[in-house]
């Protein structure tokens, strides 16, 4: 028996282990005295000094030239990065493995700005943690040639900006989100600002990109894999981040860095676990539930982005309260509980146990890193470590400043030997180097997984000044949805040929070496023959190429909205293996058209059709276009005919046509759309006439079998809507449309 008495909740395994352990109020007191003490002695006479030398800092001129790298040397690959980043005006994307030296790219990237191109440069430099923005304060207070009184700090307790003479500031991400295009503004920095996004795929999120909105002249991004999970389906040049900070111009991953000798040997074991036929049951039940519930939300889904299904299926959980929200919100519920299950396998526990045993057995004096996806699996396995006498602490970031400090410090001198982590360590925590690191469980994120391994592969060298080598070992579910991400990367290519070794391994037993991972990256387009391709089946290959979308209406556009033209059969037999409009890619050798729908555990890549020749978007001769003007050619144009006019510019794009309520006309609106008034709703009469002219005329075409619903209003006044790449006349408005003040 546990001690509960009559009509309580028996303790849970963390509760006995506390109520076990002598400390009260006493204790608490006495600890947090000596904490105060602690930080008194150290960081706060520091902090204090440093502060009164602030106060009494006045600001410095800064030098003409910039030296911002100090005696550093640059590696000749962040020379050839430097250069490719000039090349492309100034714009562009690095994948830079963690620990690449990204911080001393990017700041010789600055000083070359500075130096050469604008001497009144201003640099912002956006990072996702407060941690990481002290790391780029003391890089450049430590190589930098400029006063610091010209470095900023927005966030963490600071509130600079670009005033005072301040020419950088290194900003938390949250903060900039809210201020950064505010305090451009204000100091009128746009012509002369470059902007820097370390571990940029963090700003690719909608509410943080507000950052984009700041006016600039050079964009930076730096990530180790820049590319989000959200924007699965569409390439990262033409993602949010691609368009915003450039397209990617330079790669620099493990394999490179191993090469160069920057980061040191290195192995990793990809051990695939057992289930248990009680979690194996537990796992087929939710994954069913979850490929029927996958079903039913694809054929409710309106035509719209392919990626990020999950984001999509949460919002109709939340907000839909009807059948679809209940469906939605069983897809999710256990989508987490399934994940729950992986991460709680008993054989992830048993396994780590034993290859913490191996380590120390060999190495007395190792020091470990468990890295596990989230809070409460931290502290279970720091729990269950602890209770086998294993020197283990845990870090995360809910827990005080001052306990992570001291945990980490206790790390360093090896007083602890290993730390239980969650994802503060994957981004921002300058870790001291390890030899072995364990990746306990992740999610299938292919950018966490590769930072989980930067964070371990640092070159440091043992007591005797032999440099040491790490290992890695990976552990995933076997014969589970954990096996796609050896489906998304090249392992071997992406860390280093021969630098892998899998193994499939029962706790109890000695683990088994497979040939090689449980799946491979899938083969590009020109490894597939076209006579084993039929409209519809699975695709056996990559989902590559350009992505374009195609409507309803036989549309088909480009990233930059232009229309290609005669692309009425191809929009058919997209439409027809897809089960809607909506986006598609072009493979680039043999043009193979592929689309992808929700498959039973992930997302699935179909064949649709092989083009002939590449789509064509050129517009047609303006020699094509009548000699009549568009007035008078509109008082004898029919319903539905060609629109001859290529070249008058569109003031309305966002109408929308629907046939409730015997038919409105909507545009969109931020929140939501609004709705032309028409007939006597209006309170200007011609303009509701207007709009009941529009209505009667669509219904019309509806009834012709012509299902128009995207319109479009250009400068003569004309309705117009584009089918299959062509442009056809609605009608001609004598005033225009009336919409709701203020829309």
């Amino acid at each position: 028996m546990n001690g509960a008495r009559k009509g309580e909740s028996p303790m849970s395994h963390q509760e006995q282990e506390q109520s076990n352990v002598p400390f009260g109020d006493p204790e608490s007191l006495q600890l947090h005295q000596l904490r105060l003490l602690e930080w008194l002695a150290t960081t706060g006479s520091k902090r204090r000094a440093d502060a009164s030398a602030e106060d009494e800092q006045e600001p410095e001129p800064v030098p003409d030239r910039w030296q911002l790298t100090g005696s550093l040397a640059p590696y000749e690959w962040q020379k050839e990065c430097v250069q490719a980043w000039f090349d492309a005006n100034g714009r562009g994307t690095v994948k830079v493995v963690t620990g690449g030296g990204k911080t001393l790219l990017a700041l010789s990237i600055a000083e070359r700005v500075q130096n050469d191109l604008d001497d009144k440069l201003c640099v912002v430099i956006v990072v996702p943690t407060i941690v990481l923005m002290h790391q780029w304060y003391d890089a450049i207070r430590e190589h930098g040639n400029i006063p610091l009184t010209a470095v900023g700090r927005l966030g963490g307790g600071y509130t600079d900006d670009l005033g005072d003479g301040r020419r950088i500031l290194i900003t938390v991400l949250a903060s900039a989100s809210r201020q950064l295009p505010r305090i451009v503004k204000r100091a009128r920095a746009g012509r002369h600002l470059m902007l820097i996004a370390d571990e940029c795929h963090r700003t690719g999120a909608k509410e943080m990109s507000r950052i984009f909105k700041s006016d600039r002249r050079w964009s930076l991004g730096l990530s180790a894999t820049p590319e989000r999970e959200d924007d699965a389906d569409s390439g990262y040049n033409d993602s949010l981040l691609g368009q915003e900070l450039g397209p990617i111009i330079y790669e620099f991953n493990l394999a490179d860095a191993l090469r160069e000798g920057l980061v040191p040997k290195f192995t990793i074991n990809h051990y695939g676990l057992p289930m248990t036929p009680e979690e194996r049951s537990r796992y087929e039940t939710l994954s069913r539930s979850i490929s029927d519930a996958m079903s039913t939300l694809k054929n409710h889904r309106e035509s719209r982005s392919d990626g990020d299904f999950f984001s999509w299926a949460r919002n109709v959980a939340t907000r839909n309260k009807g059948e679809m929200g209940a469906v939605a919100m069983r897809f999710v519920s256990n989508t987490s509980k399934r994940r729950e299950l992986l991460n709680r396998m008993e054989s992830r526990h048993q396994s780590v146990e034993r290859l913490i045993e191996q380590e120390f057995a060999v190495n007395a004096d190792a020091r470990i890193i468990l890295f596990h996806e989230s809070i409460d699996e931290v502290m279970d396995l720091y729990l269950r470590l602890r209770e086998k006498g294993f020197p283990a602490i845990a870090e995360h970031s809910e827990l005080p400043g001052s306990i992570r400090e001291t945990g980490l410090d206790l790390f360093r001198r090896g007083v602890a030997q290993v730390i239980v982590s969650a994802r503060s360590l994957i981004e921002g925590f300058n870790v001291p180097a390890v030899d072995v690191g364990i990746i306990v469980a992740s999610s299938g994120s292919v950018r966490q997984r590769i930072q989980s391994l930067g964070r371990v592969l640092r070159r440091h060298r043992g007591p005797d000044g032999e440099e040491k080598t790490s290992c890695i070992h990976v552990l995933y579910a076997a014969e589970t949805t954990e096996e796609h991400i050896y489906a998304k990367v090249d392992w071997d290519a992406t860390t280093g040929v021969d630098r892998n070794r899998y193994y499939l391994w029962n706790a109890e037993d000695a683990p088994t070496e497979q040939e090689g991972p449980p799946r491979s990256p899938l083969p590009k387009d020109t490894d597939i023959e076209p006579e084993s391709l039929e409209h519809g089946v699975v695709y056996p290959g990559e989902y590559e190429g350009t992505e374009l979308t195609c409507d309803s209406q036989k549309n088909v556009t480009d990233a930059d909205g232009r229309l290609a033209r005669n692309t009425a059969e191809l929009a058919e037999l997209i439409m027809q293996a897809k089960g809607a409009a909506g986006r598609f890619r072009v493979t680039p050798q043999r043009l193979y058209v592929l689309i992808r729908v929700p498959g039973r555990d992930d997302w699935e890549t179909r064949f649709v059709t092989r083009l002939a020749e590449p789509l064509e978007f050129a517009e047609p001769p303006k020699t094509s276009e009548p000699d009549v003007d568009p007035a008078t050619w509109a008082e004898a144009a029919e319903l539905g005919m060609q629109y001859p006019f290529r070249n008058i510019g569109i003031s309305e794009k966002d109408l929308k046509f629907k046939k409730k309520g015997g038919g409105v006309v909507s545009k969109r609106i931020p929140g939501g759309e609004a709705f032309a008034r028409a007939g006597d709703r209006a309170s200007d009469a011609a303009r509701g006439a207007d709009a009941r002219r529009v209505i009667d005329a669509l219904l019309e075409l509806h009834k012709q079998g012509r299902h128009v619903s995207k319109l479009y209003l250009n400068a003569a006044n004309h309705v117009v809507f584009h089918e299959a790449g062509q442009t056809y006349f609605v009608c001609a408005l004598e005033k225009g449309l009336e919409f709701p003040e203020g829309t």
